[in-house]
């Protein structure tokens, strides 16, 4: 489920107004965005699969790193062209290009722009103040639909619902808008002793 949040990117906007507009302000008025999250992943019935915590960096355009902390550690980076996962139990790194790892995780789904999210999803307003639910357009991609809560400019929540009737909820803590990141925190240099596979 963590690579499924990991390969994943884009959004979009159409009517909704307020809501739409919170969210193009994002893109228009955000550099980086860093801060924590904690993820929960829920099945059909609402039983806890897992729940996990960590930290992120996000630098547009489509570079973050997105590190899980707690159950296991995981750290994933996208420099703008590749998009590294690295199991750090497993001593294991997978790397791809980005474009091929396109999705709807929340990493890449913020790190991307309006013009990219107009061409992916159809945006239909929220029930609630600061809402945006995201459909897909194309019906091969894994997920039923984003729903993307905004405050203040910046968003606070993120939850997928994938074609299986799983919940992934990604809450962000912590929140600093256009905070400067050490460009190394951007790249991704292999420890020495790890496998790299070269991912398709």
């Amino acid at each position: 489920m963590r690579r499924f949040i990991a390969l994943c990117l884009l959004l979009l906007a159409l009517p909704g107004h307020a809501d739409v507009e919170q969210l193009e302000a994002y893109f228009e008025q955000t550099d980086t965005l860093v801060g924590s999250f904690v993820q929960t992943t829920r099945d059909e019935a609402g039983n806890l699969v897992e729940e996990a915590e960590g930290a992120f960096w996000i630098a547009r355009s489509q570079r973050f790193r997105w590190h899980y902390r707690t159950p296991y550690e995981q750290i994933i980076v996208a420099d703008g062209k590749r998009l590294w996962v690295h199991d750090v139990d497993l001593e294991q790194v997978v790397v791809r290009p980005l474009d091929d790892a396109m999705g709807a995780g929340a990493a890449q789904l913020l790190s991307g722009d309006m013009a990219n999210l107009r061409d992916n999803f159809q945006v239909i307003a929220g029930d609630d103040a600061g809402q945006v639910e995201l459909q897909p357009t194309d019906p091969a991609w894994d997920f039923q639909r984003i729903q993307l809560q905004m405050n203040a400019g910046v968003p606070v929540q993120i939850v997928i619902e994938d074609g299986l009737g799983d919940r992934i909820e990604v809450q962000f803590r912590e929140l600093e808008r256009n905070a400067s990141i050490d460009e190394a925190r951007l790249r991704f240099e292999p420890p020495e002793g790890v496998d790299v596979i070269e991912g398709s």
